[in-house]
């Protein structure tokens, strides 16, 4: 039987994905948070100085979607055929390039004002625009009444969740209105009733972000 360790912060961001497919798949794995302290050293024995990190059997997997990619698959999150799995990385892949917008607003070397200037366009412009893109493609399924890819759950709807739920609902609660989004506002609902989801919720460490 396979070993697994997820390496990453104590947050959830990048991290929650993996987590919630393991959970969800009953996949035992080490939940390994690295702490402030621990950092810059850790940070030397990984390749590309980043995390998340997934170590099988002690082997390394790093970048983040080759991550959910792999725990995908082993859990049969991954669709059932060519088309399936290739509508699941399209996306995903549409929200990475949102993630990457939010990064720039920790970016230590910007100047207050504009990282003010940036979180206001992402706030008002962006983030609407990456739900309407999520709520038509959900809707491209089954008219949006069950999962995002096909007749059953994939790592498309957990990716979905984990991103609306912890990167952008958790920074900016007021931007989100589900009325405006109902499709997926009740895909969030549906997921959260997920008995290992609903269980991870109510138990995960309690963190800012």
């Amino acid at each position: 039987m396979a070993t697994y360790k997820l390496i990453y912060f104590d947050m959830m961001s990048r991290g929650e994905c993996p987590r919630l497919m393991f959970k969800t798949a009953g996949i035992e794995f080490e939940d390994f948070r690295i702490s402030e302290e621990q950092w810059p050293e850790f940070q030397k024995t990984i390749l590309h100085g980043m995390v998340p990190v997934l170590e099988v059997n002690g082997k390394r997997i790093i970048q983040s979607l080759a991550i959910c990619r792999y725990i995908a698959r082993e859990a049969g999150f991954y669709g059932s055929n060519n088309w399936e799995s290739t509508r699941i990385d399209s996306i995903c892949e549409n929200i990475v390039d949102y993630e990457h917008d939010i990064d720039r607003l920790w970016q230590p070397h910007d100047s207050d004002e504009v990282k003010a200037t940036l979180k206001k366009r992402y706030v008002e412009e962006k983030i609407p625009k990456i739900y309407g893109i999520l709520e038509t493609l959900l809707k491209e399924n089954n008219d949006g009444n069950n999962f995002f890819v096909g007749e059953k759950i994939s790592m498309a709807d957990f990716y979905v969740f984990a991103f609306i739920d912890v990167t952008v609902r958790t920074h900016y609660p007021s931007n989100y209105d589900p009325k405006d989004f109902p499709k997926l506002a009740a895909h969030m609902e549906r997921m959260k009733k997920i008995p290992q989801v609903k269980d991870w919720l109510e138990t995960r460490p309690d963190t800012p972000y």
